[in-house]
């Protein structure tokens, strides 16, 4: 007698096929995991992350430091209309000790780097209330605007707060309208 030759149904090559290339599909699987693992060990994405952070922090201090001085305008420029030119302050990154403070002012999930209370530097012809010198607060509410440059963020009905700002002789001023003004905080 012969080799007996089991005969294979359809049913049993599916399943034979299914196996294999579930088996596939693990072994892809799995080397994508292990190269992901191998190529981006959590410590390194941790220091990166940090590093980056800590610079970030720092050039903020830094402008924030800036920020601080209070720079009068040149001789010979005034503001148009009812426009006011203030001092751009920026929000404080740090504590005293170094801590980096999370509580800025912000913005849904954004971060306004700049803060509500400055002080006007120039006032234009037609500026009623807030002269030179004195202490405002900006509505920073009146600032923002609808993001429309995709379709996505148009339904989403995106906005953000935009500053204006305007150099001077290498000086940063926020050039607003009276009317984005809350109220003014301390009167010259």
């Amino acid at each position: 007698m012969g080799k007996k030759v089991i005969k294979t149904s359809k049913a049993q090559q599916d399943v034979a096929a299914q196996k294999n290339k579930s088996e596939f599909n693990k072994d892809v699987t799995s080397y994508f995991t292990e190269r992901d693992k191998v190529n981006s060990s959590g410590t390194v994405k941790k220091k990166d992350v940090r590093m980056i952070a800590e610079a970030e922090a720092e050039v903020k201090d830094l402008l924030y430091q800036e920020s601080l001085k209070e720079v009068a305008l040149p001789k010979g420029v005034e503001p148009m209309f009812n426009t006011l030119f203030l001092t751009s302050k920026r929000n404080r990154v740090r504590t005293e000790s170094g801590l980096l403070l999370a509580t800025a002012l912000l913005d849904g999930e954004a971060q306004i780097d700049y803060e509500e209370k400055q002080v006007v530097m120039g006032a234009g012809p037609q500026v009623q209330q807030a002269t030179v010198g004195t202490e405002v607060v900006i509505d920073f509410e009146s600032l923002r605007v609808k993001l429309s440059e995709s379709m996505a963020q148009k339904v989403r009905k995106d906005s953000e707060i935009k500053v204006p700002l305007i150099t001077i002789e290498g000086t940063e001023y926020i050039a607003i309208s009276e009317r984005n003004l809350k109220y003014i905080s301390k009167k010259v």
